[in-house]
């Protein structure tokens, strides 16, 4: 049997196909020629040409190219496939390498073997086998070829190529470039590849070649003179033909700029002790970094290290400002600024002024006496020196230097500083001022302020002028004291002077400081005196003495006794209910010396005696309200005033029998302090802040002998009449059983109505008289319709009350013409009878006369009213047309608002 086609070569020839029995053997063909069979249990060698019918059995590679170009370090897939027309036929499909090795099936792909990690073969679903080769070396380029056997005899084969290329690789090609203004500059983008690439040069979609600014090299594009016009972004394309392979890298170029000073530094001027700042400004590009130096000692602010100024000053890299914390004296001199970016590095110093804020240094108190001259002398330090001034305590205006323009014995000098005074405290002096005041007087005592100012700031100090004058009792003011029933009373007095007096107190001319029933506390400039008035001795004028080096004064104080109130002259009965009284008084002729505190009461009932009475009291100004009486029972009443020193005698009695129990009182509304009272002419309307409620409040009233048992409120919507507050017929009433209640809230009320609310109380007996208000409901902020039902009856019934107006107005103007017309042609008509005064019948010309007279009313008719008049008409003789019944007169008047007409009729008259 032939093992292969191969076999059948080798033999020397087959049977074609077709050919009946045996024949001369077929010539030797190459060996793709032939192809094995199978056939009843072995093979049979035909030639390679299959029928038509028939494929030929062959294997299939993925991809198909006979030639495939990888790139190294790549990964490669290979796929090989039986095209069969048996599948259960091929047996021992592989992959071979270029060296002729099997490459080992690894399902897991685990295997210790560094190339069998790389390359191995893996059977994929539907039978085809795989080939993986990871991260492809050059070593591993050649021909891979797929083999397999099939029908146990013929052996398929298929080759492919792998060639490896070397990908596009940017070797030196940074993605930021930054080349420098003015200068030549390349841009950096070494490419390597095998194939070698052909590299070109892009900017904004336009191709760059060879020019006067550009010249495109192996390792970069040579900018030739920089500008700011070749910031942008450049794509250094790479391009290998015989792989097709493409590549570009994006190159951002950013021109860099030195910086540049924008304007010159100006000297600084720092006060010492304050905080400070110098700002440094420059532009360049990128943004500069900034630094200051300290010329004097070259000492780098940014980071300072001498222990004077680390933690002073600091130093803002971005934006060049210099923070000075605290500027000491040793700060002033020269800083120097420096700004630096990746494109240069500048320069520039300024000048550090430290100002020395002003300090007073001394300021010595004057003291004088009035007419005498005294100054205040003022030292101070600063730098530059600083102006000194005065003024006055508690006065913003300042003393001008020399004498002042509206008073010359005060004045101000400047002093010069002498060796001698140079400095104080461990100061240098470099100021000093003298506040002079001649012919002093006492007006001049007082505070001053010596204020040192210059360009740091100001300081003052406060200092005395002291104008020493004698006593002067001018703020003591108590004149008169009063004592009774030996009572200890202070008297007090206070004596102005300078320096301080001492104080004496005398009475009758003796001094009376020795006295036991005296206690003096105080020798001056206050004194009080403490009098415990055993006798009549005691009362008198007191003498209060103060004494200095300057001279002394007196001060006299009358302590006089006071005695309870003279008798109340009279008490009025002004309100009388059942079971209470108000009273009214006319005080006493005499207070006693004090004023009246209190009023009282004394009272019985008429059998009783005073032993029985009862007593109130009220103070002065409060209401005099005398209660719980009993009804129809006789009192006797008695009255005294009362002060401090006591109750005076009783009097102005009176006697009064009480009225029968009855209805309570009306009780009072409380109105007042509500808000939104009303303030204009509606002052009766009390205004709700709220659109649909409102509380009422009152005070509880007089019961007059029964207890109140309970109230009622009657609320109804109303509207203003000219007879007043007109109700609508729908009202509410509330019944509030407890006595007790003194408010209650309304609710459910409509927005922006009026509303009349009576409020009656009740008691055994009956109701009282409602006491009554009249309230308004807020306006309801969400309607712009009035809810107010009056206002809309009021609107109607005026739109109505002018159309019928201007309706019966021009019917009465139509009459009154065709009257008129009557009268002049016909003699006929209202007006013709008012003309007809006389029984005979007049003429015509005395008719047309009349008539015309009768006219002039009208000429007074205008745009506004009309009127007409008729006089009352007399009976004439010869009535024209007789009648039983006849409008006597009419009168009408038309306003464009109301229209009325008054008629009368008249018996047997003539119209």
């Amino acid at each position: 049997m032939v093992a292969s086609a191969d076999g059948c070569v080798a033999k020397g020839g087959a049977r074609l196909p077709g050919q009946k029995g045996p024949g001369p053997s077929h010539p030797a063909l190459p060996p793709f020629m032939y192809r094995l069979v199978p056939k009843g249990g072995g093979v049979e060698c035909t030639l390679g040409v299959p029928d038509s019918g028939e494929p030929t059995p062959h294997l299939l590679i993925f991809p198909s190219q006979p030639v495939q170009t990888k790139a190294l370090g790549k990964s490669a897939l290979l796929t090989c496939r039986a095209d069969v027309e048996n599948i259960e036929l091929i047996q021992d499909l592989k992959w071979i390498d270029p060296n002729g090795r099997t490459v080992e099936h690894d399902s897991e792909g685990q295997d210790s073997s560094e190339l069998k990690r790389r390359m191995y073969t893996e059977i994929m679903p539907g039978g085809d086998l795989a080939l993986f080769i990871k991260s492809l070396t050059e070593t591993e380029a050649g021909n891979y070829t797929c083999e397999a056997i099939y029908a146990n005899t013929d052996t398929l084969r298929k080759i492919v190529r792998i060639e490896t290329i070397e990908a596009i690789t940017f070797v030196d090609a940074p993605e930021e470039q930054y080349p420098i203004l003015g200068a030549p500059f390349k841009v950096k983008c070494l490419v390597k590849a095998n194939p070698a690439p052909i590299v070109d040069w892009y900017k904004n979609s336009e191709m760059i070649q060879t020019d006067h600014h550009y010249v495109v090299e192996t390792d970069g594009l040579l900018i030739k003179n920089v500008t700011e016009m070749d910031d942008g972004v450049y794509n250094c394309r790479a391009i290998v033909i015989k792989s097709g392979e493409l590549n570009d890298r994006s190159i951002r170029v950013e021109v860099h700029v030195p910086p540049r000073f924008q304007e010159p530094l100006q000297t600084l001027e720092a006060v010492e002790g304050k905080a400070t700042s110098m700002t440094c400004l420059a532009v360049g590009k990128p943004p500069p970094i900034y630094s200051w130096i300290k010329s004097s000692t070259k000492e780098d602010l940014s980071n300072p290290t001498n222990p004077s100024t680390a933690g002073r000053f600091s130093v803002d890299k971005n934006t060049g400002v210099l923070n000075i914390l605290s500027v000491h004296r040793e700060d002033e001199g020269e800083l120097k600024c420096v700004a630096e970016n990746a494109a240069g590095k500048i320069e520039q110093s300024a000048q550090l002024s430290v100002i020395v804020p002003p300090r007073v240094l001394s300021l010595a108190n004057a003291s004088m006496a009035t007419g005498k001259s005294g100054m205040l002398t003022c030292r101070a330090s600063g730098m530059p020196p600083p102006v000194i001034h005065f003024k006055r305590y508690g006065s913003q205006t300042r003393f001008v230097a020399g004498g002042q323009p509206d008073d010359d014995h005060v004045y101000v000098e400047p002093v010069a500083i002498t060796d001698a005074d140079k400095f104080i405290e461990g100061e240098e002096v470099t100021a000093g001022a003298n506040f002079v005041v001649q012919n002093a007087i006492r007006s001049d005592d007082g505070l001053y302020w010596c204020v040192a100012q210059n360009k740091g700031g100001e300081d003052q100090r406060i200092g005395h002028v002291t104008v020493e004058f004698s006593p002067s009792f001018a703020s003591s003011p108590m004149k008169q004291v009063w004592s009774w029933h030996n009572n200890p009373v202070n008297l007090t007095c206070l004596a102005e002077s300078i320096p301080n007096a001492t104080i004496t107190w005398w009475l009758n001319g003796r001094n009376v400081e020795n006295d036991q029933n005296m206690l003096k506390i105080g020798n001056g400039p206050e004194s009080t005196l403490t009098v415990t008035p055993y006798d009549q001795r005691y009362y008198g004028i007191y003498v209060c003495r103060a004494t200095n080096v300057h001279g002394d004064a007196e001060h006299e104080i009358q302590l006089r006794e006071a005695h309870r109130p003279s008798e109340v002259l009279q008490a009025k009965l002004e309100v009388i209910t059942a079971t209470t009284i108000t009273f009214s008084f006319i005080g006493p002729r005499e207070n006693g010396g004090l004023p009246v505190r209190a009023y009282a009461v004394q009272y019985k009932e008429e059998r009783k005696t005073w032993n029985e009475a009862r007593n109130k009291t009220w103070f002065i100004d409060s209401p005099y309200i005398l209660e719980g009486l009993e009804p129809q029972t006789s009192y006797n009443f008695r009255f005294a005033a009362k002060n401090d020193v006591g109750l005076g005698e009783w009097s102005a009695d009176e006697h009064h029998t009480m009225p029968k129990r009855s209805n309570p009182e009306e009780p009072k509304i409380l109105s007042s302090g509500i808000l939104g009272s009303h303030p204009g002419p509606e002052s009766e309307v009390v205004m709700s802040p709220y659109v649909n409620r409102f509380e009422l409040r009152w005070k509880i009233p007089a019961d007059n002998g029964e207890p109140i048992d309970k109230y009622d409120i009657k609320f109804c919507p109303a509207k203003k009449t000219s007879e007043g507050w007109k109700e609508s017929d729908k009202c509410d009433t509330i019944e509030l059983k407890s006595h007790d209640h003194t408010a209650h809230e309304l609710r459910n009320l409509q927005a922006n109505t009026h509303y009349k609310i009576e409020l009656r109380a009740h008691n055994g007996i009956g109701y009282s008289t409602p006491g009554q208000i009249i309230v308004k409901t807020a306006r309801d902020p969400t309607s712009n319709t009035a809810s107010d039902p009056y206002m809309k009856e009021e609107s109607t019934a005026l739109s109505s009350g002018i159309i019928i107006g201007i309706v019966v107005a021009a019917l009465v103007i139509v009459l009154i013409i065709i009257d008129m017309s009557c009268c002049v042609v016909n003699r006929a008509g209202l007006l013709a009878m008012i003309c007809l005064k006389n029984k005979k019948e007049p003429k015509e010309q005395d008719i047309k006369n009349e008539c015309s007279r009768e006219q002039e009313p009208l000429k007074t008719i205008n745009s506004n009213k009309y009127s007409v008049h008729d006089e009352e008409m007399q009976r004439t003789e010869a009535p024209l047309i007789p009648t039983e019944n006849v409008k006597r007169d009419t009168a009408v008047d038309f306003d464009f608002k109301n229209a009325t007409s008054r008629t009368t009729f008249v018996k047997n008259s003539a119209v």
